[in-house]
């Protein structure tokens, strides 16, 4: 850990949630933290790291497909304003029926990303308030434009 403001920060979620495995990293720009949950309540964990650790600013969500693990990684990205860090919040979920708990209760930011990797990943956001799509055309019916494995097809 090469920086006292990442150390600090893996620290303090370390010490909150010790069945994550945390990273830290850093250059001369930037200064990030990465945990990784396996736990099925991660948003009792996204609320922690909002209510007392900081991550107050949800800055992204996204995806990446592992094909041949047969699992969707979901990336929540959130900053601490005051630690100037960046935690990334990486949670695995199966592939063939990529389902978690919508982040929205806790930081409202999180609307449009979620909805990005619904129609992008297949995602399902449990609880999301407005799983409506934005990205793709409506009558699209050709699949998960991110996943690996899509084939390219388009609308009906």
């Amino acid at each position: 850990m090469s920086s006292s403001a990442e150390q600090a920060a893996a620290e303090a979620i370390m010490k909150a949630h010790p069945d994550l495995k945390v990273t830290s990293e850093s250059s001369k720009t930037k200064r990030w933290v990465t945990a990784v949950t396996t736990s099925d309540s991660v948003e009792e964990i996204a609320l922690s790291l909002r209510d007392k650790l900081g991550y107050v600013s949800p800055v992204a969500c996204g995806g990446v497909d592992f094909l041949k693990e047969g699992i969707i990684q979901l990336v929540y990205y959130l900053y601490n304003p005051e630690r100037r860090v960046l935690l990334l919040l990486k949670y695995n979920v199966p592939r063939d029926a990529p389902k978690v708990k919508s982040l929205c209760p806790v930081w409202g930011g999180m609307d449009f990303h979620e909805r990005e990797a619904h129609e992008m990943f297949g995602i399902e956001f449990e609880g999301h308030p407005n799983m409506i799509p934005f990205l793709l055309p409506p009558d699209w019916r050709g699949g998960h434009p991110l996943r690996k494995d899509f084939k390219g097809e388009g609308t009906q």
